[in-house]
Parts: structure tokens; C-alpha cells; sequence
């Protein structure tokens, strides 16, 4: 990945600052030939939370103490060296070696704020004086301060109301949103049926996968759980995928996963209980002979994924008897690949499964 081992030094010991216990670290992973990784080590780092976010190759982890700090480093490296295309885009949304915790990190994470007039207000206050003002939602103290100014100190104060307020909403935007319009936004009322909201936000957001204009390859629409910043997701919380159509058991999925997440308070872990996509299959394994109208029309027939057996595939008008059992050969593969094995980068497979 890097040129030399200057570059490579330097790139280690930003990297020991950004990775800290309880911050979210996002690492992208992107190749052009490749339009979705799917990482085994990824999903089963002890002590670190993992999911998948935005266009499927994003993965966030919220490492939950030293140890698991440690193994996200040592992940990022050994993916570093594997594939040259692997880096870390992405780090709390802040600029590299800046302190999460620090006035700078604070004031940084503010849409407005840049790293001059965060720069500048660190120099004149230290953390808990910081945490004092904006508890208090003083604007006029925090505007009086170097680098601030009353339009940023309203954004920072407003920003972390936010930030502690219990208002969710969900957000539905696809990656290429200059063609597909405004986002969807839909705010939760968690007392109520979040299943029939859900629902009335997955019929709003079928017009985000409509076809592209400028090509067929046009990427998924997604939905994921944010605050009234809108900004980033929330950590730890379910993401809906789909093109355009959410599918029946998609959406109950989601919804009883948001329950459980912002109304039972249940932290969920791992990539395979978080993700909610159909059709993971095709994205995750090569199949002989099986192109995207096959795809398309295993994916119209209803069948979930693990429904994938050679008698339902093969009833499937259009579906041939060699693509059937192609299908639910890889089916029985993958799912033996899913059985419990020791979570080390050492035992770990190592091959990129790409579609």
C-alpha cells in the first residue's frame, strides 16, 4: 500500500491515536473492479461491534476496550498489506491524529467548525470547561471564545442537544443522491407501531433505486437510524438495504431490530444480526453460469436466503436445472462457512469474495 516504510510509520502511529475504546472507527474498503468486499475477520473481532454502513463496503467497529483496540489495528494492517486498495477513509469523522476527546476533536465533529477555529478555541479552554458550556447551551460564552463567533457557537451548541436528545429518525439517501432527489427522512415515534412506520418510510424510499438515468448499474438505496443531526448513522443500530423495493421479511427485520435497539436498549453485535440485505449470496460468491437476470429472478421468486434448496430454485420459471443446483451448491457452502470458528486473523480465511 505504501511507497516506504516512512509513509508506512507515519500511517501506524496516526493510527495509534485514532483507535480508542468506545469510538467508532469506519474503514472503507474499495477496489475498482470490485463492487462489494465481504471480509470474514471483519465480522467476528472479539470485543469490537462490527456492521455494515452506507454502500456495503464501509464497516464500522466501536472497539470496547484495550484488547479489542489491538485487534482493529492489527486487522487494518493485515488488510493493508493484503490488498492495495484497502485504507482507512474514514475515522469518527475527524481529521487523522485528532483527539475524539479533546476541545479540537469536540468542536472538529461540527458541520462549520474548521480545524483553524477548533485550533484556536482549544488554545483557551480545556475539555470539562467545554463539556460545562455546552451542557449549559451557553452560545454567548462559547461565541466570546477565539475562533468561534456566535453562527458557529449556535451549530456546536445545537449540534450536541442533538446529540442528546432522544429524537430518531430514519434516513433513506442512495450513493448517488444528485440524481436520485432529496433524501427520505421519517422521525420515529417509538411509542408507537414501528413496524407500520417503518413501512410508510420503505414506500417513500422505492423512489431512491429507481433506474439511473445515466446507466443500469445504478447502487442500492439504504436506510439507517440517526439523531436530529441527520449527519452519520447511529452506531450500533440496524441498516435496510435494498434497490428500490423492500422486500416483506426486510422490513419486519428492521423494524424489530430498531425496537429492540432504541426501545429495549439492547446493543446488537456482529455484521450478520445488523445487516439487513437479501440476496446476500450473489454478493458474496462467484457463480458459474449465473448471471444478473438470474439473480433477478431468484430474488423476484420471494425465497429467502436460506430457502436457497435445488427444489424451490428449480421452480422458478426461467431458472435452468444447472443454474438450480449451481445456486444451492453455493447455498450449502456458504452456510457451512457460517458455522462458529475461532475469531483470529490467523485461522480466519483470507480470499475476498467479490460480485
Amino acid at each position: 500500500m505504501f511507497e516506504s516504510d516512512l509513509e508506512d510509520n507515519v500511517f501506524r502511529r496516526r493510527l495509534m491515536k485514532e483507535v480508542a475504546p468506545g469510538v467508532p472507527v469506519h474503514f472503507s474498503f474499495y477496489s475498482p473492479s470490485v463492487k462489494v468486499q465481504v471480509m470474514y475477520p471483519a465480522e467476528n473481532l472479539p470485543g469490537a461491534n462490527g456492521r455494515y454502513i452506507g454502500d456495503a463496503v464501509t464497516i464500522e467497529f466501536v472497539p470496547d476496550d484495550a484488547a479489542a483496540v489491538e485487534r482493529v489495528r492489527e486487522y487494518v494492517w493485515h488488510w493493508e498489506g493484503y490488498n492495495a486498495f484497502t485504507a482507512v477513509r474514514k475515522i469518527d469523522h475527524l481529521r487523522r491524529g485528532v483527539c475524539p476527546e479533546g476541545v479540537q476533536g469536540i468542536l472538529e465533529r461540527v458541520r462549520g467548525v474548521d480545524k483553524r477555529a477548533a485550533a484556536k478555541t482549544a488554545e483557551a479552554l480545556d475539555p470539562e470547561e467545554l463539556e460545562e458550556i455546552l451542557s449549559r447551551g451557553d452560545c454567548k460564552t462559547l461565541a466570546r471564545l477565539p475562533g468561534m463567533g456566535e453562527k458557529r457557537a449556535r451549530a456546536v451548541v445545537e449540534f450536541y442537544e442533538n446529540e442528546r436528545g432522544d429524537r430518531r429518525f430514519l434516513y433513506a439517501a442512495n450513493r448517488n443522491d444528485r440524481f436520485r432527489g432529496k433524501p427520505v427522512i421519517t422521525e420515529l415515534d417509538l411509542g408507537s407501531d414501528l413496524e407500520e412506520q417503518v413501512w410508510d418510510h420503505a414506500v417513500l424510499a422505492r423512489r431512491l433505486g429507481d433506474p439511473d438515468p445515466l446507466g443500469p448499474d445504478e447502487p442500492p438505496g439504504h436506510t439507517t437510524v440517526r439523531n436530529a443531526n441527520l449527519m452519520h448513522p447511529l452506531p450500533m443500530t440496524p441498516s435496510l438495504m435494498g434497490r428500490g423495493v423492500y422486500y416483506p421479511e426486510q422490513v419486519g427485520r428492521f423494524a424489530d431490530r430498531c425496537r429492540r435497539v432504541l426501545v429495549d436498549g439492547e446493543r446488537l453485535a456482529g455484521v450478520g444480526s445488523l445487516r439487513i440485505q437479501r440476496g446476500k449470496l450473489f454478493h458474496t460468491t462467484k457463480m458459474a453460469g449465473v448471471g444478473m437476470k438470474t439473480r433477478a429472478r431468484v430474488l423476484a421468486s420471494g425465497l429467502l436466503d436460506d430457502e436457497y434448496t435445488y427444489e424451490s430454485l428449480v421452480a422458478i420459471p426461467g431458472v435452468t436445472v444447472a443454474q438450480a443446483r449451481t445456486i444451492a451448491g453455493a447455498a450449502r457452502a456458504e452456510a457451512a462457512k457460517e458455522e462458529p470458528v475461532p475469531a483470529s486473523l490467523g485461522a480466519a480465511r483470507t480470499e475476498v469474495r467479490v460480485s
